[in-house]
């Protein structure tokens, strides 16, 4: 027994209309120079340690213009260098006392996350982990994609990435293509556009049900002729875009 999404010709014109009204907005933009035109990408260390705070303070909780994770990703804080975290005597601590004075919740779980995923690129991990982001660099695939995102969800080596933000970490640092974040947003999204299902945004944790719904923007996009992240970045864009909630702008 087998879903499948059926895509009639009256459902593509709405999602291009769609498209046409969303995709000039700034995310958009920015998604096509980045993660289509592939400028400006970054794969230093420090900037790679960056990103992964980033997935840590944007899950549950708002991380749009005026909000704590914003301010808190833009500011000097000494947990989002790596230098500083090196010198730190307990990266936990460090970040936990970070969290509390940018006024972040779920502080103690991001510290404990990010000790254990320091630890393990201090011991040896970088170089596992920027031979799988390399893969993605200069030809990427929807199957090389999965392949990273399997990668970092199987480890167990980075605590606080799961379906969706393994892959919102390889769409910020401006790798993915096809592979895309899904939140309640997206299915909201999919309701609007008259989707007859959409299961509810809790059930995305489990990796059968969040492929089957990427598996549909997937084919959206490919009939549109865009890719599967300038889908994502139009739907994001669409709600509001001077609160955009998008994380790829810090």
């Amino acid at each position: 027994m087998q879903a499948l999404w059926n895509l009639d010709k009256t459902s593509l014109k709405e999602w291009a209309n769609f498209v046409k009204q969303n995709e000039d907005k700034e995310l958009p933009k920015r998604r096509r120079h980045r993660n289509v035109r592939r400028k400006d990408i970054d794969l230093s260390k420090g900037e790679i340690w960056r990103v992964l705070i980033g997935c840590q303070v944007t899950t549950q909780q708002r991380s749009g213009p005026g909000s704590a994770a914003h301010t808190f990703m833009q500011s000097k804080s000494p947990t989002l260098s790596l230098t500083e975290c090196r010198k730190s005597r307990s990266v936990s601590q460090l970040v936990q006392a970070e969290c509390r004075g940018a006024g972040l919740r779920r502080g103690t779980i991001i510290g404990e996350n990010l000790s254990r995923i320091f630890d393990y690129l201090e011991s040896g991990g970088w170089k596992q982990l920027q031979e799988q982001l390399d893969t993605l660099v200069s030809n990427t695939s929807l199957a090389k994609e999965r392949k990273v995102v399997e990668y970092i969800l199987e480890s167990k080596k980075f605590p606080g990435l799961g379906q969706k933000q393994a892959r919102n970490f390889i769409q910020w640092l401006g790798l993915s293509r096809y592979e895309i974040p899904l939140d309640s947003r997206v299915m909201k999204k999919m309701k609007e556009m008259g989707a007859t299902f959409v299961p509810r945004s809790s059930s995305l944790i489990d990796e059968t049900v969040y492929v089957f719904v990427q598996d549909v923007l997937q084919k959206i996009a490919q009939s549109l002729e865009i890719y599967p992240c300038e889908l994502d970045a139009c739907i994001f864009a669409s709600f509001d875009e001077d609160s955009d909630d998008d994380v790829d702008q810090y």
